[in-house]
Order: structure tokens, then sequence, then C-alpha cells
């Protein structure tokens, strides 16, 4: 994935950075260039069409959508952390929803002592929804097969978890 460039004001001291997301500039230059290595034929054609065809993908697009949503998003004055956290769960939600998970469903998961068999992250305290993310290998979720890693918790037994704390959201249904 292409990263951000950055744009350095020369009247500015170094702590002073402005962030500009180009990634659409960025993603069409690296075609170009993978463009100029076909010409050359330094690498096999199939390998540089493979990648071409992955920047040139809805899917690919619809990363870059969330990447420009969030920077756009996100106080520029929040912390470069906070931003790729974020970007990186809305990056997540991205995945699942290409693997056709896009839209709420229920899913029920037996409660038994080995938990339910999924781990999530985000939270009210992150700005963020709560996200699965991690199926536990073996666990619960694992065999039922009904969630998948970047599904949105929406609500459990009937509670609501959109703008509810991670530590809430996870203590809340341990009893």
């Amino acid at each position: 994935m292409l990263l951000p460039s950055v744009t350095l004001h020369p009247t500015t001291d170094m702590a002073t950075v402005v962030q500009t997301l180009t990634l659409d500039r960025d993603v069409a230059r690296a075609i170009e260039l993978l463009e100029k290595l076909e010409a050359s034929g330094e690498v096999p054609v199939h390998k540089i069409q493979s990648l071409k065809k992955v920047l040139q993908s809805e899917f690919c697009t619809a990363i870059r959508e969330v990447y420009q949503y969030m920077h756009e998003t996100i106080p520029v004055n929040g912390c470069p952390e906070f931003r790729a956290r974020a970007t990186a769960k809305a990056t997540v939600a991205a995945f699942a929803a290409s693997e056709g998970h896009s839209h709420p469903r229920v899913v029920e998961l037996p409660k038994t002592d080995e938990g339910l068999g999924f781990n999530v992250m985000g939270g009210k305290e992150q700005n963020s929804p709560i996200y699965i993310s991690r199926i536990i290998p073996g666990g619960v979720a694992e065999r039922q097969g009904g969630l998948k890693r970047g599904d949105q918790l929406l609500s459990v037994n009937g509670v609501q978890k959109r703008r509810e704390s991670l530590h809430t959201a996870t203590t809340r249904h341990q009893n």
C-alpha cells in the first residue's frame, strides 16, 4: 500500500509537518513507473500486469477511498498514531466488506466456559466502532463460522455497542 506524501514548508521548523494525501496521484505514478519497467523488459510482463491489475482494481480504489475518508475526518491536530490506528481499522472493515459482509447480519454464538472465540478492538475511547480483530483458532466463533475479522460489533444481546468503550463492551458480557 502506498503511503501519503509529506510536504515540508521551508519557512517552518521540522516539528511542523503538513501531510497531504495524494494516493490517487501516487497510484497513477506507480502505474506509470510499472509501464516503464515493463517496456525495459527487466521484469517478467505477467508480474507487472498482475501488479497493475491490483492497483487498478475496484478493491484498491475502495481502500484508497477509506484512507481518503479517514484523512479528511480525523482532526489535523490528532496525533499520527491515532490517525494510523483509525485508518488501519477502517481498512480492516473494507476488507470485510469486500468479502461480501457489508450488511448487518445476526450471528448467534453459544456462551461457553472458553468464551466466544474472538477478540475486539476500537471503542468510544478511540473514536471508533468496535471491530472483530481476531477469530481465535478452534474457538466458538471459528467453529460457528458466522463472524469474520473486520466485522463491526453493532449489538450483543440487544445492547447497542456503537458508542460504547472497549472496556465496557468486553466486561459487560463476561459474566
